[in-house]
């Protein structure tokens, strides 16, 4: 399933790639991408996204403290 959130406070461009290749690691994730000028977060993934978004946010503080995302 795809999944679309909204995610704020990357910094740069580069930053978002980095933290999109991160979240591609974690168990259950096919695919992950992160549009930094629309800030806008992309992930395929069969898990529920009742475990999904904790694991991405959790993943996405461990970057960087101040990344929120929301659905």
């Amino acid at each position: 399933m795809k999944f679309k959130y909204t995610i704020t406070g990357i910094d740069c461009p580069n930053c978002a790639a980095k933290l999109a290749s991160l979240m591609e690691k974690l168990d259950g994730v096919a695919s992950a991408g992160i549009n930094f000028l629309a800030e806008r977060l992309t992930v395929e993934s069969e898990l529920p996204e009742a475990e999904l978004l904790p694991a991405l946010t959790a993943e996405a503080k461990k970057f960087s403290r101040g990344i929120e995302i929301e659905k």
